[in-house]
């Protein structure tokens, strides 16, 4: 699963800052595509951490996860894990945006 983050985020970060330092955007179907794939990792860790945890889950968990993660995924981490769960959850949030802002720097860079 590591590895698959790591492709996933460092794609999306290659990605953005190639066309931030080219002054271009990327396309509207790279964007969705890039944030699609965070979605679904994003949801398949939670639903196997929810797992190994012993937390128990409405059916419907990892579709809210999937479409409803910038809200679900705080709730999730505070009830599972208290307020230790908000660090986690501010990295997550970065990573979401490191893409982006890779894109912006490499832009202001050059």
């Amino acid at each position: 699963m590591k590895i698959v983050w790591g492709l996933v985020i460092g794609i999306s970060i290659l990605h953005y800052a190639v066309m931030g330092y080219a002054g271009d955007y990327p396309s509207r179907e790279a964007e969705n595509l890039m944030s699609w794939a965070f979605a679904l990792m994003l949801a398949y860790w939670c639903l196997a951490d929810a797992k190994r945890r012993g937390y128990h889950r409405p059916y419907e968990f990892g579709a809210f996860l999937f479409f409803l993660w910038p809200v679900v995924l705080p709730a999730y981490l505070l009830h599972t894990r208290g307020w230790r769960g908000l660090p986690l959850c501010a990295g997550l949030f970065v990573l979401a945006l490191l893409p982006w802002l890779s894109g912006v720097a490499a832009y202001y860079a050059y």
